[in-house]
């Protein structure tokens, strides 16, 4: 045995032990050199974390500022106070009327879309008779006392949903479904009234569909992304309307000057554009000043205790890191807008399209936020560009229909319709250029754009396998009724 001093066992027939001796200069002796390398173990993990956190969250903030000063160089602001709409008196506001918010704001409880035309399955129909046409008038009649509510909120100038724009998950929001399904109802009483032969009520209709819309955009601020989209979604329906009424020759001379005017007023490229720069603001802003629970909860991630605890340790710099290309991957999508042409390019959507893509597949520390927060923009793009083109064609079929109760027939080229008919003719979305126009015969004509595949197709209409139209390929064809 190693030590002299160890106790042992008495033999058989008598105890012989000898007491052990503890040498405690060398148990301390080992003690303090133990407790000395812990130390200095647990200094240099320190100082390493130290150097490390230092590093990444100088290289973050540095990140971070280049991006601040690129987009502040383009005249841009990530800033959400800038995006915040500005409080409305009452007595200007049309969620401020009576009803108003309780049909056309989120809340927990909203009053039943049943009380606002919902339930009826002609609404959604394409096949409209006489027969059909009086009794969806006879059953929407019901919801008079209602529409004569909206006209009158819609003489406020402002649009303004109060609430609290400061915390992140509860940014007052419009009621979608409410949004909806009233314009579903009117765009389809216009077409019915139509057929039925009251071009004027149909106008009607229209008017108060064109001014509720308008309500999703009169903020004073750009709009959330999501009320942009509905914005777009709805002037297509309020488009097609139009187009089912020069199809069937229903509207007369002052209809179609109230619609063209009606019609001009839409814009939805700056409108659309301006809610990806408030959507930037709003994801840098969560960023900013989101808890670790609620990052957890806004990015999908199972709050398990490993991952939760982790979450605590990541350094400021990566979330810099993290906004910075939330903010150039946003910024590519507006790189998809000329302002001063009022075009849209499809080439640089797919591209800012394609850089998400490949940020999907390099997920790093540094993008990971980022890559499960950032959608693919291009399809909303691209919707945008569609319904603005069917927008500027059913303000231009107006003109040309205008020219053909003159003067019999339809002109022979688009500058004929200047200035009397239509003070400017719209151009196309995509190129900039005027649109390709061609009269048929005296009663016919073809109007299209080129499209999103920015290429001249000749007015060829691109379609899926099961028939529908492919808006991916193909031109952009002025047609009865929108498919």
């Amino acid at each position: 045995m190693p030590y002299s001093q160890i106790t042992t066992l008495a033999r058989p027939g008598g105890f012989d032990a000898r007491l052990p001796i503890l040498d405690t200069r060398r148990v301390n002796d080992s003690l303090k050199t133990w407790a000395w390398r812990t130390l200095v173990t647990a200094a240099i993990i320190v100082v390493i974390g130290a150097c490390f956190y230092a590093e990444e969250n100088a290289r973050g903030l540095h990140v971070w500022q280049k991006c601040e000063r690129e987009i502040a160089a383009r005249g841009e602001s990530l800033k959400w106070d800038d995006y915040v709409p500005a409080p409305v008196p009452d007595d200007q506001n049309f969620y401020q009327a009576p009803m108003m918010a309780e049909w056309f704001v989120s809340f927990a409880t909203n009053t039943s879309p049943s009380s606002l035309g919902a339930g009826n399955p002609e609404t959604t129909s394409n096949d409209i008779t006489e027969l059909s046409a009086s009794n969806y008038i006879a059953w929407s009649a019901a919801f008079e006392p209602d529409y004569e509510m909206i006209r009158e909120a819609l003489k406020r100038p402002a649009a303004r949903i109060d609430g609290d724009y400061w915390r992140p998950f509860f940014l007052p929001a419009p009621n979608f479904v409410n949004y909806r399904l009233v314009s579903q109802v009117l765009a389809h009483r216009a077409k019915c009234h139509l057929l039925l032969g009251a071009p004027a009520r149909a106008l009607d209709d229209l008017t108060l569909l064109h001014g509720l819309n308008r309500t999703l955009v009169k903020t004073g601020k750009p709009a959330l992304l999501v009320s942009a989209m509905i914005h777009v979604a709805i002037s297509g329906l309020y488009a097609d309307a139009v187009a089912c009424g020069i199809e069937s020759h229903s509207w007369r001379e002052p209809e179609l000057a109230a619609l063209q005017k009606q019609l001009a007023e839409i814009n939805l490229l700056p409108v659309v554009a301006d809610s990806f720069r408030g959507e930037r603001a709003q994801d840098c802003r969560l960023l900013d000043t989101l808890s670790v629970d609620g990052l957890l909860s806004q990015t999908g991630v199972k709050p398990n205790p490993a991952t939760y605890f982790g979450w605590w340790f990541v350094p400021g710099g990566w979330i810099y890191q993290n906004k910075a290309v939330v903010a150039t991957l946003e910024g590519k999508v507006m790189d998809s807008f000329d302002f001063t042409n009022n075009t849209i390019s499809p080439y640089k959507s797919l591209t800012a399209g394609r850089a998400v893509e490949e940020l999907h597949r390099h997920v790093t520390p540094w993008n990971y936020i980022a890559a499960i927060s950032v959608p693919s923009f291009s399809k909303a793009v691209e919707t945008t560009a569609r319904n603005q083109t069917w927008v500027d064609q059913a303000r231009i079929a107006c003109a040309l229909e205008r020219f053909r109760l003159a003067n019999g027939k339809y002109p022979d080229t688009l500058a004929a319709l200047v200035p009397q008919f239509l003070e400017k003719i719209p151009h196309d979305i995509i190129t900039g250029k005027p649109m390709s126009y061609a009269r048929t015969d005296e009663q016919n004509f073809k109007l299209y754009s080129i499209g999103w595949n920015e290429v001249d197709d000749g007015g060829i209409i691109a379609h899926t396998g099961d028939g529908k139209e492919d808006r991916d390929y193909g031109d952009w064809v002025w047609h009865y009724p929108a498919q």
